[in-house]
């Protein structure tokens, strides 16, 4: 039989865990501190950079539609670079758009002459690619011609032919627009889905 703790002045107690952690016990390693190291985190970086380039890699990513933006980035830079060599030089430039590609022309004496500078050539469009040129809402033919015809006129008054430019990559099924304004300025857009 038990006897109530108030007659026989006996209590027991249950030993309790201390609330405190002594400088005693962190030596002797009861206390282990938390978090990461950081050759931890980097190796978990790694790891997941390693995973997404293998995961680019194998799907293919972006590489049609880098290409159609770097040519769409390139076009426009040539019109920059056109617009300011006809106000500086005095000269009236063209562009003959075609299906593939495109001339730069050059009016000499009357005439529009394919133009010699060799700058002007160096930009290419790839063999997947192909143009759509509109102009006054009208759509341009661009089929080859032994005579190229000037499309969009880049004037030595600064002035340019409005028009809109859209190239397609079949690999792709992307396109952009480039849109051209009276002032030179080209905006490009895309690359976006073919609809």
């Amino acid at each position: 039989m038990k006897l109530p703790t108030s007659v026989t002045g006996i209590s027991i107690r249950k030993p309790r865990l201390p609330l405190r952690v002594h400088f005693t016990d962190i030596r002797e390693g009861y206390c282990r501190q938390q978090g990461f190291t950081l050759w931890e985190l980097l190796i978990v970086v790694a790891i997941v950079a390693i995973t997404l380039s293998m995961l680019q890699f194998s799907m293919g990513l972006g590489d049609d539609d880098r290409n159609l933006k770097r040519v769409g980035k390139d076009l426009g830079k040539l019109f920059h670079l056109l617009s300011q060599e006809a106000v500086f030089e005095s000269r009236n430039y063209a562009i003959s758009v075609q299906n593939r590609g495109f001339i730069v022309l050059e009016y000499e004496e009357g005439n529009w002459v394919e133009s010699s500078d060799s700058f002007f050539t160096r930009f290419s469009m790839a063999e997947s690619q192909s143009s759509e040129l509109v102009i006054e809402d009208k759509v341009i033919d661009i089929s080859k011609k032994t005579i190229p015809d000037p499309h969009i006129l880049i004037l030595s008054s600064g002035e340019m032919t409005p028009f809109e430019w859209r190239i397609r990559d079949e690999l792709s099924q992307s396109g952009i627009l480039l849109q051209g304004n009276l002032l030179g300025g080209v905006l490009m857009t895309g690359p976006e889905p073919l609809g």
